[in-house]
C-alpha cells in the first residue's frame, strides 16, 4: 500500500519537499512489488502504524529497490493532524538531516 497525492500525508512529504513517486494515484492504493520496483524511489519511508515494520519488512524492501534508503519513521508525524503539528517541524528538520547524511 503507498499513498496517493489526495492525502494528508503527501501533503506533508510534499511540504517536506518529498517527491511522492506514487502521485498519479488516489487515497491509498495497493501496488504490487512490480510497481514498486518500476517506480524506482531513492527513499521508501516505512511508518510505524497502522502496521509496526520489523527489520524482515525492511529487506525486503530493500531487495525489491536495491537502489533505495529505507527507514521506519514516526507514522503519526505523516499522518495525524491537530495538536501534533506542533511538533512536526522539529521532526521532519531531524528525519530530513538524517536521510541527507545517509546518502
Amino acid at each position: 500500500m503507498t499513498v496517493g497525492s489526495d492525502t494528508f500525508i503527501h501533503d506533508m512529504l510534499k511540504r517536506c519537499g518529498f517527491v511522492n513517486v506514487f502521485d498519479t494515484k488516489r487515497r491509498y492504493p495497493e501496488i504490487s512489488a512490480s510497481e514498486l520496483a518500476s517506480a524506482n524511489p531513492d527513499l521508501i519511508l516505512l511508518s510505524s502504524e497502522p502496521f509496526p515494520f520489523k527489520e524482515k519488512h525492511i529487506a525486503e524492501f530493500r531487495s525489491i529497490c536495491p537502489g533505495a534508503k529505507v527507514m521506519t519513521v514516526d507514522g503519526e508525524m505523516f499522518s495525524w493532524y491537530g495538536s501534533r503539528l506542533l511538533k512536526a517541524p522539529e521532526y521532519f528538520n531531524a528525519l530530513i538531516r538524517q536521510i541527507n547524511n545517509a546518502y
